[in-house]
This record gives structure tokens, sequence and C-alpha cells, in this order.
């Protein structure tokens, strides 16, 4: 099962490098291609389709392995978290909003550091409508952290995955050209054809903003290539300050001989 915020997204195979179709027909997949882009897919609407999901694999018998980055979208499901809980202000959000793009990005991310520090660690700055949902949690509760609540938390191994870095960084490097010579560019054309808009949170992923531009003559490839490793890098950084928060996670070197400890080889 995919807890990736993007691969739920139908036409956008290469950018969010998903599971090939060869990898999807030998083992089941869940959790991909369940939205299209012009929609506004959440954590409420994930937290409600993996739990289904869930539910089904377990009434045929089988266990799932819940694979991905998107650690809001891992916590919601596995900690069951009470989304419904963490109250709502159309007025403030849409105050939140009118600051935001007279002021930028950055100055949301700042206020938000101000105000619920930790939860300002867990997001892309660059995702503005996540950060203005964060800000306006905040502001009606005081901390977006300490106003979630546990509901239904799911029985779960969890392991982690911790690479040297040098590799992660060549990893990273390596897959973002691979993309290239697969077709992200004319993916990302395709995508704009069809009247995908940069803004929306689709194409809000890893590269996809940076593509668009270089299509559009305003950014040159190499300068969009190198702002893709550059993003994805920094993305890897706050995933590992989430995931690391949770102690229940075992840490292992994928690059190493034998890695799994003997708790979780059996």
């Amino acid at each position: 099962m995919s807890a990736d915020s993007r691969q739920v997204y139908r036409g956008m195979d290469i950018g969010t490098a998903k599971p090939t179709s060869d990898e999807r027909a030998r083992v089941p997949h869940h959790l991909i291609d369940v939205a299209d882009p012009i929609e506004r897919y959440d954590v409420f609407r994930y937290q409600r389709d993996a739990r289904a999901a869930l539910d089904a694999i377990a009434a045929r018998g089988r266990a799932a392995v819940v694979v991905g980055g998107t650690g809001l979208y891992v916590r919601a499901l596995l900690d069951g978290l009470d989304l419904a809980s963490v109250p709502t202000d159309p007025v403030l959000r849409a105050r939140i909003e009118a600051d935001a793009q007279r002021d930028g990005a950055d100055a949301l991310h700042r206020r938000l550091r101000e105000l619920d520090p930790e939860a300002a660690t867990r997001v892309d700055p660059r995702n503005v409508r996540r950060v203005v949902r964060y800000v306006e949690a905040a502001l009606l509760t005081g901390g977006l952290t300490a106003s979630w609540r546990r509901d239904g938390a799911i029985a779960s191994r969890r392991v982690g995955l911790a690479p040297p870095r040098e590799i992660l960084i060549g990893a990273i490097e390596a897959r973002v050209r691979r993309m290239l010579d697969a077709g992200v560019l004319d993916e990302t054309r395709a995508l704009l054809a069809r009247g995908v808009d940069a803004s929306l949170p689709s194409l809000s992923g890893h590269g996809y903003v940076h593509w668009a531009r270089h299509l559009s003559g305003a950014l040159a490839l190499e300068d969009a290539t190198r702002l893709t490793v550059r993003d994805t890098r920094r993305y890897s950084r706050r995933q590992m300050t989430w995931f690391r928060r949770d102690r229940a996670t075992v840490w292992i070197d994928p690059t190493v001989e034998d890695p799994l400890p003997a708790t979780l080889s059996e």
C-alpha cells in the first residue's frame, strides 16, 4: 500500500517513481492512481481510503506492507490520528491564504515556526496549501501537534531505511536523470495540456514545478534538473527528521549485507 501523497494521482507515473506495470502485475498495489491530478486529494481522504483497503486486505487473510515517505499519511493511518478533531475556520484560512499570497511562502513558513516549531519541521515550505492548514490549526488550538488525538492505532512493525548520506544523494541524482531518460518532460507536457495547473497540489511534487517552468521557456533544462535534485535532497532530510521521532521504527542500512535485526528476520 502506497503512502505517497503524489502517487495517488493518475498520469503522474515517471515523476513520482511509481511501481512499474510489471511490478504491479506481480503484486497487488493499493492507493495508487485513485485521483485525478485536478482533484485535491488530502490526508483526510487518504486515511479513509487506506483504512478501507487495509480492511479488505485483512478480509482476504493477507498482510499489508505500507510503503512511502509522506509522514503525515503514515501517521494518520497507523497511529489513528483523529483528524476530525482538528478545528477549521474558513474565514481565518482565507485570511492566512491572503497573507501568504502577499508575503510569500517563506514568510508563511516562518510564521508556522513561531507558532508550532515541531509542525514546521514536518512540512515543505513550498507546499503553501499545507502550511496554511498548519498555521490555521495552530492559531485555533495553540499548537497543531498537541491538538491531535489518537483514535484506533493499527498494530504494525515499522522499518526505516537509512543508507549512508553520500549513497542516498547519489541515488537521488541518478533517479532524477532516469526520470528525464524515461520521458518526464513529455509526462509534464501532457499534464499541462490537460489543464492541470502548476499551482495544484498534484504538481507541487518534486520536479514537476521545475519541469513545467522549463517547458514554458523560463528555466534551462540543466537548471530544472539541478533544482529537482536540490529539492529532493532537502525533502529527504525532512523525512528523516519526521520519522526519527517515531521510537517504534527500527532503522537499517539497506546497503549492507543482511541488514535486518534478528527481531525482524523471522
